[in-house]
């Protein structure tokens, strides 16, 4: 079903267009990113899908009483209501069937030696309608619904009595994110969700949203959330919006296919121009060929003229060198203790060897941006040693650098920090990291997050160390500048050792991982995916033995995860079974579009025009590739079911 549409959009700024002729369409279940650089415009489209922002030219049509949720990056609640007191809001019609069911109750043990009175049968009647609607609604397990969410979004059972107003700004956006997952919309429009989230909870997020049964448009710079949740993206570039089926791992491969194919088109097209324009050039002065270069140049004025394709992602020649290398021992870490007046975490061994590209990772407040720092010299230890290897040169990066504040114009303040370099060279250094022409004299307090992050890393770039280590280095910085990020540490030869929440950034740089905790940490040789299979063996093992040893475990506890188990299992043979649907759908809809062009290109207009059957031939190349898409995933899911 059909629950949103946009055909022919049209948006623009000050007599600028963000986006033209936008088409876009959001069916009963469907998963869709929305990507593109910042200020390409992907928020106004989806205000406008919401509703909240008007649109300038274009059609949007919804499905008769839609139920929409719309989570902001701003949103945040702002209530004295304690937070289970506003969580159950979404659960209104429910607590007030409850109240009613209590009612008859009550009425019904008040009058139990009435029971065979028409009036205490009629009573009986209704509390039997009352408890159906009540147990449909799923009204018995709201509470727990409630807990699951909030659980899941990292608030304890003590939080639950506290005064919303109590909270972080922060934390109050979570709170939003909770209320609008429980009112379990039809559509679920999410910008950023997650902003505010620590790894383990954006996790948690990921399976919630898996499970959802409404259809969800998300706007992330989170690409490994993209990839766990959805099936489709719309690419937001250069004032077009472009859809793709697939994750964003897909995308890229698609996206980068579509430049290549429209770049093709173009140079075919500009080479034929330039035919044809040489041509009338030579020949319409002539007296013998002036009609024909007369018909030429006709055909030239007819010409649609393409576009030269250009990916908004523009691309920088990032290399973060050194000098002289570092020896094969950079770091020997022994129970090394890290904190402030008190160890946050202590019992610390880690070997860093030359090449590493070492990921910290653990939960929010355990201390890895305190334990890099103390590796990079910039905060004493409280204890242990670390020993340093020979030739070592350290950079260091904090993500507070992109929250720096100067009057200074992008230019002069990087030549303050390098007096001897050249104007050009300076030009030149800014230009790799995206600022070109007039940008180098922009004011840096009038600077984004992400500009100034990208000024700091231009900064790091030209120290040339041969260790560098880095604190949250992607945040404030977009989609397309993270990959030019990844893309020059990936091919730097010295030493990492980094923090991040990007699980995506850790999976395409990291050879090793250390998850940090209170006693110490483990080290993972490999990168995130690998981490994620270690931790899900050790998951299973310990499952096997708990079941090796009941005596060992709870009785209450254990039934207690069966039927937790038993209910993840439905939810999950539910969710196949819709994606089965759906496939289904798409696998008859393709497959009436490729008859279709069949029936078409059997037409004399059609395989007369050379250039018409050409667009039809592709066409239907694109719906075959998508209908083997869609017809494997299908074959993927029933495995899955059966």
């Amino acid at each position: 079903m059909i629950l949103l549409q946009l055909n022919d959009l049209t948006k623009s700024f000050d007599g600028e267009d963000i986006f033209s002729n936008v088409d876009f369409e959001v069916k009963s279940g469907e998963r869709i990113g929305i990507v593109g650089r910042n200020g390409a415009g992907k928020s106004t489209l989806m205000k406008i899908i919401a509703g909240v922002e008007d649109y300038d030219e274009g059609h949007v049509s919804k499905s008769k009483n839609l139920k929409l949720g719309y989570l902001t990056q701003q949103m945040t609640l702002d209530t004295d209501q304690t937070v289970f007191d506003e969580m159950s809001q979404p659960f209104e019609a429910i607590k007030k069937l409850e109240l009613e069911m209590n009612k008859e109750t009550d009425w019904l043990a008040q009058h139990a030696d009435a029971y065979d009175t028409e009036d205490y049968i009629a009573h009986l009647n209704r509390y039997e309608s009352l408890s159906n609607q009540f147990e449909q609604q799923d009204g018995y397990q709201y509470e727990s619904k409630i807990k699951t969410v909030l659980h899941g979004l990292n608030f304890s059972e003590a939080d639950f009595d506290r005064p919303i107003n109590d909270f972080s700004g922060g934390q109050k956006t979570r709170l939003s994110l909770a209320q609008m997952l429980l009112s379990e919309p039809d559509l679920l429009l999410l910008d950023e969700p997650t902003n505010h989230l620590d790894m383990e909870t954006t996790q948690w997020l990921e399976n919630y949203l898996n499970f959802f049964n409404g259809a969800i448009v998300i706007i992330s710079h989170d690409r490994y959330f993209l990839d766990k949740i959805v099936t489709q993206i719309y690419d937001v570039a250069l004032g077009d919006v472009q859809h793709y089926v697939g994750n964003y791992a897909q995308f890229i491969e698609q996206r980068d296919k579509y430049y290549e194919k429209r770049m093709q088109e173009y140079e075919r097209q500009q080479a034929e121009i330039k035919r044809l324009e040489t041509f009338v050039e030579k020949n319409i002065a002539r007296a013998s060929t002036t009609g024909m270069a007369k018909s030429r140049r006709k055909t030239l004025e007819k010409i649609e003229r393409i576009n030269k394709p250009m990916i908004d992602a523009k691309s920088a020649n990032i290399q973060f060198d050194f000098d002289r290398n570092t020896g094969n021992d950079v770091f020997h870490i022994k129970d090394l203790a890290i904190g402030y007046a008190s160890p946050i975490s202590q019992g610390i061994q880690m070997e860093v060897t030359k090449g590493d590209h070492i990921a910290i990772i653990g939960p929010n407040g355990i201390g890895k941006s305190t334990l890099i720092k103390t590796i990079a010299g910039i905060q004493n230890q409280l204890g242990g040693e670390i020993t340093t290897g020979a030739n070592l040169k350290i950079g260091y990066y904090d993500q507070k650098q992109a929250e720096f504040k100067s009057n200074k114009t992008i230019l002069d303040y990087l030549w303050d920090q390098y007096p001897t370099m050249n104007e050009k060279d300076i030009r030149a250094v800014l230009g790799r990291f995206l600022f070109v022409q007039d940008d180098v004299k922009k004011i840096i307090n009038d600077l984004s997050g992400g500009e100034k992050a990208r000024l700091q890393l231009a900064l790091l770039m030209l120290e040339r160390n041969n260790v560098l280590i880095l604190d949250e280095p992607t945040n404030h910085l977009d989609i397309d500048s993270k990959e030019m990020l990844e893309q020059a540490l990936a091919n730097f030869d010295g030493t990492i050792i980094f923090v991040s929440h990007d699980r995506y950034f850790i999976n395409q740089l990291a050879n090793k991982v250390y998850d940090l905790n209170h006693d110490g940490g483990t080290m993972y040789l490999g990168n995130y995916q690998y981490y994620v299979e270690k931790i899900e063996e050790k998951a299973a093992l310990q499952a096997k033995k708990d079941l090796e040893n009941p005596i060992m475990s709870e009785p209450n506890e254990q039934s207690l995860n069966s039927y937790v188990d038993q209910k993840a299992q439905k939810r999950e043979q539910r969710q196949i079974e819709r994606k089965i649907e759906q496939c289904e759908t798409q696998i008859d809809q393709y497959e009436e579009e490729i008859n279709e062009i069949d029936e078409q290109l059997t037409q004399p207009e059609v395989y007369s025009n050379p250039e018409k059957a050409n667009e039809l031939a592709l066409a239907k190349t694109e719906a075959e590739q998508k209908l083997e898409q869609v017809m494997s995933e299908w074959a993927e899911l029933q495995e899955k079911l059966i």
